[in-house]
Order: C-alpha cells, then sequence, then structure tokens
C-alpha cells in the first residue's frame, strides 16, 4: 500500500556502578555516523545506493550489488558535501537517483540529482537558507510525493513555494528543473495530497482553519474538481485513507468511527469502497494502540500486512506468500527485529533490515528466487551489542490512574537498584517514543545511568483519549505524568530518587524547563536541548509553513484570549523556582522554536542567579545534526550530569 501523504507542517550499587564505568565506551563511538545507513536497490536490481560518511558527512554512495554479495565493494562517491548532510535520497530510474538537503536546519528542504556515473549533477529546487519575517521563519520546502512509473524522466513534486501552508503538486523533470508543470493548485485549505498506483493525484486531505473543520476529498476524474467526502470537527471522530488497492476504487481507511456510526477510541483499519464511499469490514484492530501502518506492495498493488507498536514493534502479515517469507526470515534471524525496506521492480532481491534495541541494524540481501538471506554490511560495526544496554518497555499508573507506556534502560553490569536516573521527556509533543537502538540512551545508560522514557498523555497512537486528555495540559496533567514517571522508579527501587536529572529536546526541553519550575524538589540538574520555555512565544515565532495555528490554540491555549493561562505555564516566567543548575542548547538557525526562548529563559536565570550554562550553534536548527557540534553538546552534557549526580564521566 502506498498511499503518500504530505503533511504542512516530531537513565547502584556502588560495586555495579564500578563495572560499568571499567566498560565504558568512547564518546565517539555513539556519535560516530553509521558508516552505512538507508540501503536502496535500484529498480533493476543491479545496483546498491546507500547514506555513507565522505569527511564526516552523510553522502549518497553507489556500489554494484554482485561486488557487494561477494564482499568486495567498489564504493564511488555520487555527492562530497563537507557543509551538510545529505538526509534522504530516492531512486529516480536506473540511472538517476535524487537525494534531499537544507541549510544549517533551516527546514526548507531542496531536491538534487545526480547520474549513477556522477554526471549531469542538477540542483532542481535550491534550498532556502534561514529568513526571518515578520519574526517568523520563512520555511519553502519542496518534496517528491510520487515516481510516476510511465514517465521515467519525471516526478511528481509537492511545493509550498506559492503559499506558505498550502502546497501545491508539480510534475517536473528530475533532468531539467524549469520543465515543470502545475498538475494541482491547492485550493487554499489542502494540507496533503495522495496518490493511486500509478502516480496519478486521486485525493487530499484538508484542514479549514476558521472553522475548526478538517477531512479528505476525493478527486472527481470528470470535473477534475476535489470533492469532500468527510467534513468532521478538528477533534471528532473520523475516518482517513491509508490505502488503495489496485483498481483505485477500493482500499483501506483508519478510522475511529464504526460502520454503524458508533465511536472508537482506537483507530481500527477498515475496508473501504472509494467510489460508493462505503466501509467494508474491518481487517484489523488492537486494543492498546491505534491500528495500523499498513505494509504495502507494488506488484500486488495491495496491502500484505500491517504494522504497530505498543512496546516492541509487532507486524501481521494477512498474505499466505508474504507470510511465509518473513517467518523464513525471522527463523533465520530469530534474535532481532527484521523487516525488508527495499525491494527491485520484480521483487527478485530486497534488502533486510535486522535490529534490537542493543544491535544497530545489520543489513542482509534476500535472494526471493532462491529462498536465501546473506549478510551485507553493518551500519555500525564497532558496537558490541553485548555491550549495549536493554531498552525494556514498561507501563506504570499516573496519578488519575491512566496507564502509561514507556521504556526503562538499565546500565549494563547493575543490580537495576538505586540507579541515578535522566527522565528523558519526547519531542512533540504530540510524538511518542519508541523502541529500537538509540545511541544517546546507550550513551547515558553507557555512564552509568538508568534512563525513563514515557509517552506521557498526548503521545501519538495510544488512542483519542489518551491524545485529547493534553488539550491544554503542558505543565499541567502532561508533567505530571512525567513526575509520577520518576515516583514510579523510586518507587519500585530502582532509582534514587536523590540523584534525578531531566533532559529534553524541544516539547522535551519545554518539560524540563516545567520540571524544575513546577516540580522544583524533584531534580538535581536540568538539560534543556531546543526547548520552548515561553508558550506565547511559540505562536509568535512559528515557521510561517504552519499556518493559522487555530487547532493547535485550541490544544495549547490562545494567546490573545489566554494570555496569562500561557504566561502562568510558561517556564520563563517562573525562573525564581528553579533550585538546580541548568544547562541549554540551542541552534541559531531553528525554525520552530525561536532563539528567543533562549535568551527570555536566560535573562530570568541570571536575574534570580540561577547557575546555568547555555551553548548556541551558528549553524544548526531544531536539533545539533553536524557530528562536531554533537560531540561539544554531548561531552559537555555528560559532565554535566557527572557533576550533579556525582556519577564518573
Amino acid at each position: 500500500m502506498r498511499f503518500r501523504f504530505l503533511l504542512s507542517l516530531a537513565m547502584v550499587t556502588l560495586l555495579a556502578t564500578q563495572n560499568v564505568l571499567a566498560d565504558k565506551i568512547p564518546l565517539e563511538d555513539f556519535i560516530k555516523k553509521p558508516q552505512f545507513a538507508s540501503l536502496r536497490i535500484s529498480p533493476d536490481g543491479k545496483q546498491l545506493a546507500v547514506l555513507a560518511p565522505v569527511r564526516d558527512r552523510m553522502n549518497v554512495v553507489i556500489m554494484n550489488l554482485d561486488d557487494l554479495r561477494a564482499h568486495k565493494p567498489q564504493p564511488k562517491a555520487l555527492t562530497g558535501y563537507t557543509d551538510e548532510d545529505v538526509s534522504g535520497f530516492m531512486w529516480a530510474n536506473n540511472e538517476r537517483i535524487l537525494y534531499f538537503m537544507d541549510k544549517d536546519g533551516s527546514e526548507s528542504f531542496g531536491i538534487f540529482a545526480v547520474n549513477t556515473d556522477g554526471s549531469m549533477a542538477r540542483v532542481l529546487v535550491e534550498p532556502l537558507g534561514m529568513q526571518v519575517k515578520k519574526g517568523k521563519a520563512r520555511v519553502r520546502y519542496a518534496n517528491v510525493l510520487d515516481r510516476l512509473p510511465e514517465e521515467d524522466d519525471y516526478i511528481l513534486v509537492v511545493t509550498n513555494e506559492r503559499r506558505a501552508s498550502y502546497p501545491d503538486v508539480y510534475k517536473m523533470n528530475i533532468y531539467n528543473s524549469k520543465d515543470k508543470k502545475l498538475v494541482q493548485r491547492n485550493p487554499g485549505n489542502v494540507s496533503g495530497w495522495f496518490t493511486d498506483w500509478d502516480g496519478k493525484v486521486v485525493g487530499a486531505s484538508y484542514q479549514d482553519e476558521d472553522e475548526l473543520e478538517a477531512g479528505f476529498m476525493l478527486l472527481n476524474e470528470e470535473t477534475g474538481e476535489l470533492e469532500e467526502v468527510t467534513r468532521v470537527a478538528w477533534d471528532a471522530p473520523t475516518f482517513t485513507p491509508a490505502g488503495l488497492t489496485g483498481d483505485g476504487d477500493t482500499g483501506y481507511v483508519s478510522s475511529t468511527i464504526n460502520p454503524d456510526g458508533t465511536e472508537r477510541d482506537k483507530a481500527a483499519i477498515f475496508r473501504y469502497n472509494f467510489k460508493t464511499r462505503t466501509f467494508g469490514e474491518m481487517v484489523y484492530e488492537h486494543d492498546v494502540v491505534d491500528c495500523c501502518g499498513l505494509i504495502q506492495n507494488r506488484k500486488k498493488r495491495d496491502m500484505i500486512g500491517v504494522a504497530y507498536t505498543v512496546g516492541i514493534p509487532e507486524q501481521v502479515y494477512f498474505d499466505e506468500h508474504w507470510k511465509e517469507i518473513m517467518n523464513g526470515i525471522n527463523q533465520a534471524l530469530p534474535n532481532t527485529r527484521n523487516g525488508i525496506t527495499s525491494m527491485d521492480e520484480n521483487e527478485t532481491v530486497g534488502i533486510v533490515a535486522a535490529a534490537t534495541s542493543q544491535q544497530p541494524t545489520r543489513y542482509y540481501l534476500y535472494d526471493f528466487e532462491e529462498n536465501k538471506l546473506e549478510w551485507l554490511v553493518d551500519s555500525r560495526p564497532w558496537i558490541d551489542a553485548e555491550k549495549m544496554a536493554e531498552i525494556k518497555p514498561i507501563q506504570y499508573k499516573a496519578r488519575d490512574g491512566r496507564t502509561i507506556h514507556g521504556y526503562l534502560t538499565l546500565p549494563v553490569g547493575s543490580d537495576g537498584k538505586n540507579l541515578p536516573l535522566v527522565m528523558n521527556p519526547h519531542g512533540g509533543p504530540w510524538a511518542r517514543d519508541g523502541w529500537g537502538y538509540n545511541w544517546e540512551t546507550q550513551l547515558l545508560a553507557n555512564r552509568g545511568y538508568a534512563v525513563l522514557q514515557v509517552n506521557f498523555r498526548g503521545s501519538t497512537g495510544f488512542g483519542r483519549d489518551h491524545l485529547q486528555s493534553s488539550w491544554k495540559q503542558w505543565g499541567r496533567a502532561m508533567q505530571d505524568d512525567i513526575t509520577d514517571g520518576v515516583l514510579w522508579a523510586a518507587e519500585q527501587g530502582i532509582v534514587d530518587k536523590d540523584r534525578v536529572c531531566i533532559y529534553g529536546g524541544s516539547y522535551g526541553g519545554y518539560a524540563t524547563m516545567a520540571g524544575l519550575t513546577f516540580t522544583p524538589d524533584l531534580y538535581k540538574c536540568g538539560i534543556n536541548y531546543v526547548g520552548v520555555t515561553d508558550i506565547a512565544l511559540l505562536f509568535e515565532t512559528a515557521p510561517d509553513a504552519w499556518g493559522e495555528l487555530e487547532t493547535m490554540k485550541k490544544m495549547v491555549g490562545d494567546p490573545k484570549t489566554e494570555k496569562e493561562f500561557l504566561e502562568q505555564w510558561s517556564p520563563s516566567n517562573h525562573a525564581d523556582k528553579i533550585k538546580v543548575p541548568v544547562f541549554m542548547a540551542y541552534g541559531l538557525q531553528d525554525p520552530r522554536v525561536n532563539i528567543e526562548h533562549a535568551k527570555v529563559m536566560e535573562k530570568g536565570l541570571k536575574k534570580n542567579g540561577v547557575e546555568y550554562e547555555l551553548m548556541v550553534k551558528k549553524n544548526e536548527g531544531h536539533g545539533f545534526r553536524k557530528t562536531e557540534n554533537q560531540r561539544d553538546f554531548y561531552s559537555r552534557m555528560v559532565s554535566f550530569l557527572s557533576e550533579n549526580l556525582g556519577q564518573g564521566e
């Protein structure tokens, strides 16, 4: 299945500690970029493109697949950037690769192209550097919506070059960007477009900010007009397209409404006839999480299974042929979570990615005809999985009885008792923590800290009630869930409640500062990484691509009509309550959390004599991506934690 959307805009005992520190792994091993990432097979199955470090920046590298299978790779770099990482790429056809980059974290992504022999390098869409207009960052992006199977020289591109928050669809030549034609003009409310199996635009999701209503539309081929299928209040139960079958008339929806009209808390997958606009049978549901990510197959032009995550990721295959294939792969690789991430068009060979929370991704080649699996490369061969900590799913009850799911990581060699803790709330906040190899978590565990990551209310994927219970709860119930996680870990005897620090990025940075201001006796220190400190300021400086933000005002609070409320829950107004040291880090080019958040927080910390340190990187955006900046940040983080929790560096 492959409905494609573009949406406008997500840390003992003394003996145990000594054992951990004796096996301390160098910081460089954690922050070092993977030697191979994002393996993609060419459509004809003859070549393999990857992202690989060239002079400490991720670049596009190509290899002959037969050479790699013989373990005699002859990698050839197609790009050689030394200032920025290539963030991603795709095969446009057998001879041409498209890749994507922005400038210093501006999030204005451009599109580039190069032939597999290194010729005809072109900038198809120039990425925009950081620009600010009327206090808001200008974000102008161009993303590939789909390939056009019958026209190898063209792609569909979604771009907001005309209107910041309402992207249009263009057909663009991959050799000559001047050959570009408007395919679908945004009527003024479309937030995302989707295509069928042939790369044809068939519909769109929309949101009317003024009326606070949303839904999806389908394209009438006869009139060329978009026709509404659903229109509901922005937070009401509804259903959205999840995928199409081969004929384009039928497919699947993810729905919080049953066919009889009754409401559901957790979304389920149903069959749906897009022509008659009627529901069919339920395909899959889960009683804990929303369902599901569809596993799609181009050759069958249908879905073959679903994927979901409560704690550890799960896959369920419905197609018997694919169920047999994946059963065989899982039997051959029983100790990892496995998935096919790339195939040639004829499905003769595929890339299998295998990983755990301790084992970074290992890549294998699967031969469909011979039913043969062979190892190709490891993403981080210098990492010894036996020295990594296991990230375990946990759950606990918040003070109001709500079940909170999360993950607990304990240092290798510890007995899991009386440990120093780093509480690590995720960003978003409408996102979620997941399971897998996380080098940041592993770094902290290797330094002797337990790490707790929790999917507090508002985290996505746990149903409508869990999401909507976060409305206007920044610093309040959302923060209580984080606090209750710390208290739970202390009650279990896992952590020493007198040795707890809080660290998070983006909304997690807000949660860090909220934790220090609203529960000042709970933490010994806080690390705020690109975090919101003034809620009203977030609205004032939000990038223009985010639109009018009327729904977000309903979710968080309106800075015009609820000014005092937002001030009450903004940490920058409560610096006088902070009792412990603070370390803050920001990117000067951040289009989401403007540098003013750092400045206004710093002013309050200075005024109230709070011990703090502020790190600002001029060439970074919403999070540090450059290795030298990560090295600086994490070196200081480890030292800061050691200084305040009494744990060795």
